[in-house]
């Protein structure tokens, strides 16, 4: 048994075909049947069955069982072949959210350059729930995040570095342009302007209207704030964004929420429990985290 018989077998259980198998991995279809016949020695069973035709491959429950097995293990090959070459190239694939990224980021960069580090990182910039995704797969070695909770997956390591408060923002010909705050519930007739499903404010809206009991309508989804806030400039609608990504201007007022029970944006620094830093990327990460909300 090796990597390439996983690779077989896990392809001819999506495939369940032998001669599409083999042309996939340019190999002969004898070599497929070869590689399934060592793993059913291996684990002493019947991994495939054909039905009496002969022209449809069954997966039988044994092979059900080891596909879920042979997945995780490739995926975890995937990530090790990943994380070591980043460890080889003494490069730090950093993941890095907009509006964190504008918070944390310019504080380090003089630091990292004067450690020459700076050289050493490679950003990836997307929304949180994406950057989430690609730490689990191994993608990326680390990733500044957000969430709506202190820790969200069990596979994650997070350091955290401090909460912010979401907040409405409206334009000046919007009722509420006086106003100082606000309850979320007077929002309900309103149309809303916020992030797209990448960025942890679509999670925070749903358990804002979970609490409140009514579904926001949202109007337009965007994945830069600066456009967000030069459509609630504009007047199209009232914006839901994190205080952190807010830029100050005269045609725009930030409403904070008097709503005791509120969702929060908590801001880390994440990595896989498995991930083992070398010391240059550990350098990165002590630079962040000394710059955080939680000094």
């Amino acid at each position: 048994m090796n990597i390439k018989d996983l690779n077989y077998f896990h392809e001819l259980v999506k495939n369940k075909n032998f001669s599409s198998v083999a042309e996939i991995f340019h190999v002969s279809q004898p070599t497929i049947s070869m590689s399934v016949r060592r793993l059913e020695e291996e684990f002493n069973t019947t991994l495939f069955t054909r039905d009496q035709g002969r022209h449809h491959l069954n997966v039988t429950l044994s092979g059900q069982q080891l596909d879920e097995h042979v997945n995780a293990i490739l995926d975890h090959i995937a990530i090790a072949q990943n994380s070591i070459n980043n460890i080889n190239t003494n490069k730090l694939i950093l993941g890095l959210p907009p509006i964190m990224t504008k918070y944390f980021f310019p504080k380090i960069a003089k630091q990292l350059t004067e450690q020459n580090l700076l050289k050493a990182i490679v950003p990836v910039e997307k929304g949180s729930a994406e950057l989430e995704k690609m730490l689990l797969n191994g993608t990326l070695d680390m990733s500044l995040m957000g969430s709506v909770q202190n820790e969200h997956h069990r596979n994650l390591a997070y350091q955290h570095l401090g909460k912010d408060h979401f907040t409405a923002i409206v334009g000046n010909q919007s009722p509420f342009f006086k106003r100082e705050k606000i309850w979320f519930s007077e929002l309900k007739n309103e149309k809303f302007l916020t992030f797209d499903s990448n960025f942890v404010h679509s999670e925070a809206l749903k358990n804002f209207s979970k609490i409140t009991n009514f579904r926001p309508n949202i109007v337009y989804q965007s994945n830069d704030a600066q456009v967000i806030q030069e459509m609630v400039a504009q007047n199209v609608g009232v914006g839901f964004i994190a205080n952190s990504a807010l830029t100050t201007r005269p045609d725009i007022k930030a409403l904070p929420f008097y709503d005791e029970d509120q969702p929060f944006f908590y801001m880390n620094l994440v990595q896989r429990k498995d991930r083992i830093l070398s010391p240059n990327q550990q350098k990165i990460a002590d630079l962040i985290y000394g710059n955080s909300l939680m000094k």
